[in-house]
């Protein structure tokens, strides 16, 4: 996982636990204010530049939606424990860079902003006509766009970064969200929904994703080309 290091990180918490664990975490290398209500953020990004800002939404004194009035050119990563549509939406049109729903491991937390973090020209992986802009979380396959949820592009991100290796359902649960698996069919459920959403593009890009009897999963890797 590339790590968040030598950044000035603003988090912006009401729940002291988390909030005290966040910033412990982020602290080892990087310089960090935590905040626990709208106002005393407020008065930060008054008075210091950013380099990146985690912001909780349901805050004692109001909404952390506001704080979008007083940052610019700062990329804000939501932390929130509302996690509809409706909410990611609003979050993403008030100009959020990612929006991450709690639970989440500091690790996870982590590794999204350091996506956010990265030079534009590292953002970038394409193969096969299918690219994707891990700082925008944009995928596009022949200029086409492909229209994918967050944990889509989180699962196809992390294929193409492993071309030609296979994984097990349950492996890839635990590389992508860090977190012992569920037993669950949630992963084939969004490798599904995936591969739908490719194939409305183009066929050619649903069998991008392998499978194979007893191995999982791959993203087409140049041997197999």
């Amino acid at each position: 996982m590339k790590r968040v290091e030598y950044k000035n990180i603003l988090i912006v918490e009401d729940n002291r636990e988390l909030r005290e664990k966040l910033e412990k975490h982020f602290s080892v290398l990087n310089d960090v204010t935590a905040c626990g209500d709208l106002k005393s953020a407020s008065e930060a990004v008054k008075i210091n530049r950013f380099d990146i800002v985690l912001l909780d939404l349901i805050l004692p004194d109001g909404s952390g939606l506001k704080l979008f009035e007083r940052i610019a050119e700062t990329p804000v990563v939501i932390l929130s424990d509302m996690g509809s549509d409706g909410n990611m939406l609003e979050g993403f049109n008030a100009g959020a860079a990612d929006y991450i729903v709690k639970p989440a491991s500091p690790e996870i937390i982590e590794a999204r902003m350091s996506l956010r973090l990265l030079p534009e020209k590292e953002a970038y992986i394409s193969a096969h006509k299918l690219t994707l802009n891990s700082r925008n979380r944009t995928a596009t396959y022949d200029n086409k766009p492909l229209e994918l949820t967050s944990s889509e592009f989180n699962i196809l991100l992390f294929l193409m970064s492993n071309a030609g290796t296979y994984y097990t359902a349950n492996e890839i649960y635990e590389k992508v969200w860090k977190m012992p698996h569920l037993n669950t069919g949630t992963i084939k459920m969004h490798l599904s929904n995936l591969r739908r959403k490719m194939r409305s593009v183009a066929k050619e890009c649903a069998d991008l994703i392998l499978t194979e009897f007893g191995k999982g999963y791959a993203f087409k890797g140049d041997k197999n080309e």
